[in-house]
């Protein structure tokens, strides 16, 4: 639901930014065809994931004993949209959130640990990213 309302919201914005052009890092999770179906039936929904691939997540440091209380963070099969093997470092220049299995709730943030580097990894809730993002529409 909060997706819905997140692309709606888009709608206005992609338009006025002319042409949408998928961020390199939508290929990670989506299959092209799938983001040729979004860029044809509703671009906004790829303007949103472009914000998202950068804007849709916080990554923090934490001692060892907080960061082995969440989950691992694991890699997203995008053909069969199934978590896979566990990522064990963090390289922020090169790091691509949607190279990997996540969840998005609805009020709270869903924490993961990377390995064991003393990172963690939190995806903001739906109604963080609808806040979010419409500070980023301008409304």
């Amino acid at each position: 639901m909060a997706l819905i309302i997140i692309v709606v919201a888009a709608n206005v914005f992609a338009q006025q930014q002319g042409p949408v052009v998928p961020d390199n890092k939508l290929y990670s999770r989506f299959q092209t065809e799938d983001i040729n179906n979004m860029l044809s039936l509703s671009p906004q929904e790829i303007e949103y994931w472009n914000w998202f691939a950068n804007n849709g997540f916080v990554v923090k440091r934490a001692n060892q004993s907080v960061a082995q209380k969440y989950p691992p963070l694991r890699f997203l099969d995008k053909d069969t949209k199934t978590a896979g093997e566990e990522e064990v470092a963090y390289d922020e220049a090169s790091f691509n959130i949607m190279a990997y299995a996540f969840e998005i709730d609805i009020d709270k943030t869903n924490m993961y640990r990377i390995g064991d580097t003393g990172y963690v990894i939190g995806i903001y809730s739906s109604s963080k990213l609808v806040s979010n993002y419409n500070k980023y529409l301008g409304r």
